[in-house]
């Protein structure tokens, strides 16, 4: 069984690995690279760097977001505890996508110090990923009205907006009753996370030189759509699928498909820079949680 589920793993991850070269041979046929190379290549470095600090700081209101859910498992995790374990997540989800995760890791840390159940921590954090794609979608639907194309009955996704917070409280009062308590906070923590990034984003196109403010709503609503897209298990670590969304939606709004490309591969490097300190905690795993004190830890009579 064992031999199995290891032989499986490493299909899937061969497959993703598969999917994502294909994608990008695809993507090369479309545009030409060099073009995007020279797009990155003139971007405004100051402008970059305010957007890695921007991106950073909507990390750290996600840690935030994150905590809150702990707080109600409930075990009560100093700020600073958390904010590490939140980048340990960051490094494994980035670096090492085919393997435990960063996810997958901060269950196991939570699990083997803390004694925290499994369970408990795997609703946790399914609540928050669920929390920040609530509000990506949310965005998706506002801004469709601001971007330059022709869609029959846009009214129809006005009326579509308090949807996915609607999905978001019944899914958590059905499924993951012990968070219901926190809706509203993590809801408050996911729009502040994916504005602050929306924010990163327009730093980038800043550092491309995109001029034309006019276009910006139809960048950022394929910015939010490539998160969705990425989000999707299928690549390794959402690469390809991100610069798939924007070459094609580039060429259905209009935009420069060589810039939409490079503001997708952009944003990948300032959140990979910004996931490097995570790297501390991975080799020295058990200093993540050295703010604890025993009266911490989850008991089960709660």
């Amino acid at each position: 069984m064992k031999k199995e589920k290891k032989l499986f793993k490493y299909l899937k991850l061969t497959a993703k690995i598969a999917l994502s070269g294909a994608i990008l041979w695809y993507i090369s046929t479309k545009i030409d690279l060099t073009q995007i190379g020279a797009a990155m290549r003139r971007a405004n470095s100051g402008w970059l760097f305010v957007a890695l600090l921007i991106y950073t700081v909507s990390q750290v209101a996600a840690s935030f977001r994150l905590n809150t859910l702990f707080r109600l498992m409930p075990i009560r995790i100093s700020q600073i505890s958390n904010l590490k374990l939140y980048w340990l997540g960051l490094f494994y989800n980035l670096f090492l996508p085919g393997g435990v995760g960063g996810d997958g890791f901060k269950v196991y840390i939570l699990n083997h110090y803390l004694k925290v159940p499994v369970k408990r921590s795997l609703g946790a954090i399914f609540a928050d990923r669920l929390s920040g794609l609530t509000i990506i979608v949310t965005f998706l639907l506002i801004l469709v009205h601001f971007i330059d194309y022709n869609i029959p009955c846009k009214f129809l996704f006005l009326l579509a907006i308090p949807i996915p917070l609607l999905g978001l409280y019944f899914l958590l009062r059905l499924f993951l009753p012990l968070f219901i308590k926190a809706f509203a906070a993590i809801s408050l923590w996911s729009v502040l996370v994916q504005g602050i990034q929306m924010l990163a984003a327009v730093g980038i196109l800043y550092a491309l030189g995109v001029d034309d403010s006019a276009n910006y709503d139809d960048y950022l609503f394929l910015f939010f759509l490539s998160a969705i897209m990425a989000s999707v298990p299928v690549t390794l670590g959402g690469i390809g699928a991100r610069e798939f969304t924007f070459l094609m939606g580039a060429e259905y709004l209009h935009l420069q498909q060589d810039l939409a490309v490079a503001l997708s591969l952009l944003f990948f490097l300032v959140s990979a820079v910004s996931a490097l300190p995570g790297i501390w905690y991975s080799v020295f795993p058990r200093r993540v949680l050295n703010h604890f004190s025993e009266d911490q830890k989850f008991k089960a009579s709660n």
